[in-house]
């Protein structure tokens, strides 16, 4: 009889053990939600840069476009275009073109900002995300002309094209 009783007793689970439990799982749930928040954040930045990427190796293929087409002095017109029409689809996230910073939510989206002629992306992620202007959470992109350093002395050659980058013009830190 004493066995079965003490058998009765042994069979479940006390509060206390069931409070560590539940405490063990909160703990891991809290750190696995941390490092999702992260990777969400860092998936984000990725995925900008890669859009960044696109449009550079667009130019590139417009500039050579234009190269192929003997057309090399029409080169630094590329600089007066939107980046995202070098590419074959505008991403999913874009706004398109405005003229005033849009009024609406834009965080993790892409605009072109007819003013100052510039591609914006608004970070939507951004606790790792370190403005150069005070709560400015954005990467601002713009097509810029630049010439190659002039060696017709050396190689009696005429002046160099005028060609075109897409520069990143605000500083920020991301990570």
């Amino acid at each position: 009889m004493r066995n079965l009783h003490a058998a009765k007793r042994q069979s479940g689970a006390s509060r206390l053990e069931l409070l560590v439990a539940a405490a063990v799982v909160a703990v891991v749930a809290v750190v696995l939600l941390e490092r999702l928040a992260f990777y969400q954040e860092y998936a984000e930045k990725v995925a900008m840069n890669l859009t960044i990427a696109s449009m550079r190796a667009g130019l590139r293929s417009q500039v050579a476009g234009l190269l192929i087409a003997d057309k090399v002095s029409e080169i630094q017109t590329l600089a007066d275009h939107n980046p995202v029409s070098w590419l074959e689809h505008a991403p999913e996230n874009y706004l398109g073109e405005i003229d005033t910073p849009p009024e609406e939510e834009s965080r993790g989206k892409w605009y072109f900002d007819r003013k100052r002629r510039e591609l914006v992306y608004t970070a939507n992620n951004r606790r790792h995300f370190t403005p150069s202007v005070y709560r400015d959470y954005t990467v601002r992109l713009r097509p810029m002309r630049v010439r190659a350093p002039d060696d017709s002395a050396r190689s009696g050659a005429g002046q160099e094209p005028e060609w075109v980058v897409l520069v990143v013009v605000n500083d920020y830190r991301w990570f």
